[in-house]
């Protein structure tokens, strides 16, 4: 797999991440109009917020691997 696959692949799982953030979003409010507990569903959005910037994380390092060996490729420095 090339790193633009890896890159991707990841930068689709951040968009599918943050659905799932929006939608947990929602949930908590209705939750919150119905009266119910969210208690489960907040530490269930601290984990996607989490995972989130785990996946951005991620991302960037692909980003600057792609890079450097795009400047390695040329004869660039490192």
């Amino acid at each position: 797999m090339s790193i633009k696959d890896d890159i991707a692949r990841v930068e689709q799982h951040i968009r599918e991440i943050e659905q799932r953030l929006e939608h947990q979003v929602e949930v908590i409010a209705q939750a919150e109009q119905s009266g119910l507990p969210t208690e489960q569903a907040r530490a269930f959005l601290v984990v996607l917020k989490q995972t989130l910037g785990l996946s951005r994380d991620h991302l960037a390092r692909l980003l600057s691997d792609e890079m450097e060996e795009g400047n390695s490729g040329t004869g660039g420095v490192r």
